[in-house]
């Protein structure tokens, strides 16, 4: 028989327990969190003067009977020995936490590497010897009650844990089915139940129940804000003051988005456990992602709530052993967590570091937590990836390129430009609930109006980079700079779909990535981009045959800008072409005929949610309604003029740009226009009409359709137009010139496209807003007057 393993490390191991126990009694001697640990020492105290029964009508106290119970002798051993109640109390619990760690390595045969995350962890060590806290107590008793192998102490060390610190309820269900996979399927929940009530009695009396259900739900009502100086998902952007949980963002508050976000993400975690047959091995992961994503996503936790959750997953890198990463990760983060709240503390409420810290500190915790309940395997996860960068080299060169082009330097300026006065501006006021944004008939501030004569879904999208980034032109902008880049990989696999030939998507996507239409769009917060993103992604899906889906995204094109109405035509002809062939008889052609109708109403369906903050903020459906007159109305009887409007005409031609900004120096200016790349759209006019012979094949038909059915309508609206109408159109032109470009020769296809770059370059400051001198632009419109 072998020998246990721990034998063999036994130095090892007694070593780690010597550094162990010398660092925490080093941290026992250190000042406490003075809040905590006097609240600690009046609790201990009142409970002997007001006696258990009258203690908690007497004295406010967030914290349940157990917890207090477990104070209450602490100020009379203090007082015996003479001895300040910190340290009394931090050496007690300090203690307790090396027995139950002692015991949890028992329980896995003392395996050196578990047993040394245990006794080392910053997380523990920090949390009970230097901070004073108890967080560590119920950790350990329920990842005890995980370890052991006899029924009935587990559950009674579950039912301890939660009667500590009812958090631990939240992994109930998964500890539970442990016991079931013994053939015991009420045992566990009946006895931790009733150890839990039990421990009620002294304070409660025959009431224990309902009192410790009260006491539950106060400690869970406590600290009703976003977040208690944990950096967290509510921290990426730094709050300075503690926001209530109850703030709405477009009719959804905070706490029940941070509750749907939990939920969704361990419903992902329990599919991806499901998927490996529900192994019981894995349980510790499963219960350490219910804690760090609790952590993470809901309001009210308090910078030591981390805590809960790493000890599970410590243990589940002996299934996992990758895990480590995630763990040394979120160690990191709650340690530097843990500093700076006790720094905060003692220091008058100033952090030890400044907000980019804190954001970043947050970022990190935010997408460890998410990458656990959403990646099963990292390592499987980045193999593959490394697999499909491998295949599509070319095609991630693409992306990157169309990254730098949309991102690079996005926050300038710092201020609106053009339209953004109305979709920035606007987006501003939903994350503030300022229901007015929606309302015609409210007169908006100076220098600024609402944007209510669009769709809203576009908007979210700047909301969305608003409240991950803040309130500054890089949140209003980087949601159109990330719909461009997509919108780009979008069209490589509509393409490629439909053509079957990698060249002309690559082609394609580049050619769409080096358009000047579509970067200034890209840079910009309206909402054309995100219109042209949902409705590519729609033509992919439906040349897929996932039409659901297809419709579902052609719906937020529609509910972004109602443009995306012209895409039904070219939706149609996808429709008609797969099933065409299968139209035999009268019944066959009610069901196709049936099919396209359900999934516009799908789309419509989709349109009328995007509005739920409309009716959240209190408003009737008859205002909807109105809304929606008014917003036509706006778009039929339009009468105005403006400096940079357009017709088709001059935008087919490149003619006459939209002037963004300008900022006037000594001897240079900066100016930003929306403006074509001209030799793109010169070139792929020309091969538009070249391959106009072409039309036989479905492909060709597509693109040519598309082109046109969102260029030729403009030429009938009533309203003055612009420029920046024509991205779609330019979008589609980009794909037509790739497929004239596949049929010439390699010479002169590698000669057009470092044409087109070098089209790029000569635009270019009017797309960033180069500070260029006077001589650059005197040139350029002396060359092209009506761009000036």
């Amino acid at each position: 028989m072998s020998k246990p393993s721990w034998l063999s490390n036994k130095f090892v191991l007694v070593v780690v327990w010597i550094i162990a126990i010398a660092v925490r009694l080093y941290g026992a001697t250190r000042p406490s969190q003075y809040y905590d640990m006097g609240t600690f020492e009046a609790w201990s105290r009142s409970f002997w003067v007001h006696g258990p029964q009258a203690f908690f009508s007497s004295v406010w106290s967030d914290y349940l009977p157990l917890p207090i119970l477990s104070f209450a002798p602490i100020s009379l051993l203090a007082d015996f020995c003479h001895a300040p109640f910190g340290l009394v109390f931090k050496l007690i619990h300090l203690f307790l936490e090396l027995i139950l760690i002692l015991f949890i390595s028992k329980s896995t045969r003392y395996d050196l590497r578990f047993t040394a995350l245990l006794l080392l962890s910053p997380v523990l060590i920090g949390d009970t010897s230097f901070w004073g806290q108890v967080d560590t107590i119920p950790a350990l008793l329920a990842l005890l009650s995980l370890t052991t192998i006899y029924p009935l102490p587990s559950s009674i060390l579950f039912g301890l844990a939660v009667a500590y610190k009812p958090i631990m309820v939240l992994i109930a269900p998964i500890l539970w089915i442990k016991d079931m996979r013994q053939g015991h399927w009420f045992r566990f929940p009946l006895i931790s139940a009733s150890v839990f009530f039990l421990t009620g009695i002294p304070t409660g009396g025959l009431n224990f129940i309902t009192h410790l259900i009260s006491r539950a739900l106060e400690q869970s009502g406590t600290y009703p804000f976003l977040t208690i100086n944990a950096f967290n998902f509510w921290s990426l952007v730094p709050n300075i003051s503690w926001i209530p949980d109850s703030t709405s963002v477009l009719g959804l508050s905070g706490k029940t988005f941070g509750l749907i976000l939990f939920i969704v993400l361990v419903v992902i975690s329990l599919n991806n456990w499901r998927r490996v047959n529900f192994n019981i091995k894995y349980i510790p992961r499963i219960a350490a992602t219910i804690m760090i994503t609790f952590f993470a996503f809901t309001t009210r936790m308090h910078e030591r709530h981390l805590l809960f959750g790493l000890p599970f997953l410590a243990l589940a890198t002996l299934a996992q052993p990758w895990l480590l990463t995630p763990l040394f990760l979120l160690t990191v983060t709650f340690t530097l967590n843990l500093w700076g709240a006790f720094y905060w503390v003692a220091h008058n409420q100033t952090w030890p570091f400044g907000a980019s810290i804190i954001s970043l500190i947050s970022w990190v915790t935010t997408l460890t937590s998410l990458a656990i309940a959403t990646i099963w395997s990292w390592p499987d996860f980045l193999r593959s990836i490394i697999r499909t960068l491998r295949s599509h080299k070319l095609l991630l060169s693409v992306l990157i390129i169309a990254s730098v082009l949309r991102f690079g330097n996005l926050t300038y300026p710092s201020t609106y430009i053009f339209d953004e006065v109305y979709h920035a501006f606007t987006a501003r006021e939903y994350l503030h609930n300022h229901i007015e944004a929606w309302e015609w008939w409210t007169t908006p501030p100076k220098d600024v109006a609402y944007e209510w004569t669009h769709p809203p879904f576009a908007k979210y999208g700047m909301v969305a980079g608003m409240l991950l980034f803040g309130e500054n032109s890089f949140g209003w902008r980087v949601g159109s700079a990330l719909f461009g880049v997509v919108s780009i990989l979008g069209i490589y696999l509509l393409v490629l779909a439909l053509t079957k030939k990698k060249q002309v998507a690559l082609i394609a996507a580049f050619m769409v990535s080096i358009e000047g239409t579509h970067i200034a769009e890209s840079r910009i917060a309206m909402n054309d981009i995100y219109m042209l993103c949902f409705f590519i992604w729609s033509l992919y899906l439906a040349v897929k045959s996932r039409w659901k889906f297809a419709a579902i995204l052609y719906g937020f094109a529609l509910a972004s800008k109602w443009s995306a109405l012209y895409g039904l035509i070219p939706l149609a002809s996808i429709y008609f072409q797969q099933n065409i062939s299968a139209v035999h008889d009268l019944r066959s052609a009610i069901y196709h005929l049936a099919t396209p109708i359900r999934l516009i109403f799908i789309a419509i369906a989709v349109y009328v949610l995007t509005f739920a903050p409309f009716i959240l903020a209190g408003h009737t459906w008859a205002q909807w309604w109105e809304l929606h007159r008014q917003m036509w109305y706006y778009h039929t009887h339009l009468v105005a003029t403006h400096g940079y409007q357009s017709t088709p005409l001059q935008w087919i031609f490149d003619v006459r740009p939209v002037w963004y900004y300008v900022q006037y120096l000594t001897t240079s200016i900066s100016n930003i226009y929306v403006i074509g790349n001209p030799i793109i759209l010169w070139l792929g006019l020309g091969a538009f009409i070249f391959q106009l012979n072409k039309l036989r094949y479905f492909p060709n038909l597509l693109f040519s359709l598309t082109y046109i059915i969102f260029t030729a309508p403009w030429v009938f609206s009533p309203r003055i137009m612009f420029y920046y109408h024509y991205l779609p159109s330019a979008t589609f032109l980009c794909i037509i010139l790739a497929t004239w470009l596949s049929i010439v020769t390699p010479r002169y296809r590698y000669l057009v496209l470092a044409i087109c770059v070098i089209g790029l370059l000569i635009i270019s400051p009017m797309l960033y807003g180069f500070d260029m001198p006077h001589s650059y632009w005197d040139t350029l419109f002396k060359i092209v007057p009506s761009w000036k």
